[in-house]
């Protein structure tokens, strides 16, 4: 197989690991976020997970909404991880660097978040759809949230929150590669970040770097979800900078950061697992040896 088409899997790998690992704590999250401040539901994250298990079927309630990023999110890590390193090659080239700096891999990192985001978009979305979605409200299917949403506002509605995920997307892949890299290449190897890592390194340079992205990015990720949450035949909210006003006019800046706990618990394992799972993929695949040893070993 190619370089490229390693690569894809390699991601796909990473982005599937991250939506298992970090669905119960996204759920509970998007809750947080997504809730109307003058009727309070969930006193805290913690409340808010009693509160889904106890009311709404079980634990098996923490992964609803899972088979959208489960596919979506796959795609779309296999496209970041894929960009980023497309991108790393074209700024060598350009620049004439064997390694490059920091700044070099924030914008590459950039580069892939915003590409993402197309895939990104409307499977967060959707996500979020089946997220809040409680016993009396809920839509029979992820595909058919999708129907719904399509059959009522086109395939434009399904890219409800698609400016504030470009954004975030954009300064949040920016952030986490360079992070990644910086932590790898300082404190593990000085030349090539990637050789020779064991997964305790490569889980908490993946850790640090989920926790760092999400503290810079948190407050457009409210923002999105409280788009993306929001009533489609009837709005509250009329556009991003209307989003913005009202949140901090009911909650202050404190009102960006709702769901903030449940986020960075998920950060480390989640993220730490992702690229361990990338890393892990990208060694077997690029290995000699038959397709079919190679997924064995995965497996």
């Amino acid at each position: 197989m190619s370089s490229q088409t390693n690569e894809f899997i390699a991601g796909c790998v990473g982005g599937m690991v991250q939506v298992l690992i970090g669905q119960p704590f996204d759920i509970v999250k998007v809750r947080l976020q997504a809730g109307n401040s003058s009727q309070k539901v969930y006193n805290n994250a913690w409340d808010c997970f009693k509160k889904i298990i106890k009311y709404e079927g079980g634990s098996s309630a923490l992964w609803k909404g899972t088979l959208p990023p489960l596919l979506g999110v796959g795609a779309a890590v296999s496209i970041q991880f894929g960009i980023n390193e497309k991108t790393k090659q074209f700024a060598k080239k350009i620049t004439g660097l064997p390694q490059l700096n920091i700044p070099h891999l924030f914008g590459c990192g950039v580069v892939a978040g915003m590409a993402t985001s197309l895939v990104s978009s409307p499977v967060e979305h959707t996500r979020i759809r089946m997220q809040i979605q409680g016993n009396g409200n809920a839509t029979s299917s992820t595909f058919g949230c999708v129907k719904k949403i399509v059959r009522s506002y086109g395939i434009k509605g399904l890219y409800k929150g698609s400016v504030p995920t470009m954004w975030r997307d954009g300064l949040a892949f920016g952030i986490y590669f360079s992070m990644y890299e910086w932590i790898t290449k300082k404190f593990f190897t000085s030349n090539q970040p990637h050789a020779g890592l064991n997964m305790g390194e490569v889980l908490f340079a993946g850790g640090i770097a989920g926790i760092t992205l999400w503290l810079a990015t948190f407050p457009i990720d409210m923002v999105k979800t409280k788009i993306q949450a929001d009533n489609m035949q009837k709005p509250i909210y009329k556009g991003i900078y209307d989003c913005v006003a009202k949140t901090y006019q009911v909650g202050g800046l404190k009102g960006f950061y709702k769901g903030l706990s449940p986020c960075l618990l998920r950060a480390v394992p989640a993220n730490g697992a992702t690229f361990l799972a990338y890393e892990t993929a990208s060694k077997l695949l690029n290995s000699k040896g038959s397709i079919l040893e190679k997924f064995s070993l995965m497996l």
